[in-house]
């Protein structure tokens, strides 16, 4: 995880005192490196647990039991991430085979209005990177960047 947070805030050119939001953070892993050098971070998860987690490991965080279809865009962050689009389509998938373009381009859209800087989709299975680059595109995005299995977009 610190690998990957480390690219992130390389990718973007962000620093301390950047405030980054993770969408279904979990108990927090990816987010606990940016806490621990003195980002502000926050998230979103379905887990009541999982969210107490992240809460007890970064008391300074801002954490919300939360689904991704809720992610309130009227509260901005410099830094909006997803890492695992996966993990948050539990609730699509139950319904359907795979996440649909309507959800993807949804959450992207969420995210993007929520962001003040930038976006990053990580560990993006390579089937949804199109439509998601496309999603970006259609929210506004003003440079989108492919690393991989990894997409940045700049607000």
């Amino acid at each position: 995880m610190l690998q990957l947070a480390e690219h992130v805030a390389e990718t973007l050119d962000i620093g301390p005192g950047t405030r980054v939001f993770e969408v279904d953070c979990g108990a927090g892993e990816f987010l606990y490196p940016f806490f621990i050098n003195g980002f502000v971070v926050g998230g979103t998860d379905a887990d009541a647990d999982a969210i107490e987690q992240a809460t007890v490991a970064m008391p300074q965080g801002i954490f919300q039991v939360a689904t991704s279809e809720a992610l309130d865009p009227a509260v901005a962050w410099d830094v909006v991430i997803c890492r695992s689009l996966g993990s948050l389509s539990a609730a699509a998938s139950a319904k359907a085979e795979a996440p649909s373009s309507d959800y993807m381009r949804g959450l992207v859209a969420r995210m993007f209005a929520k962001a003040t800087h930038a976006v990053a989709l990580l560990d993006v299975p390579e089937q949804h990177q199109r439509a998601l680059m496309h999603a970006l595109t259609e929210a506004g995005a003003q440079a989108i960047q492919i690393e991989g299995a990894h997409l940045f977009a700049r607000v």
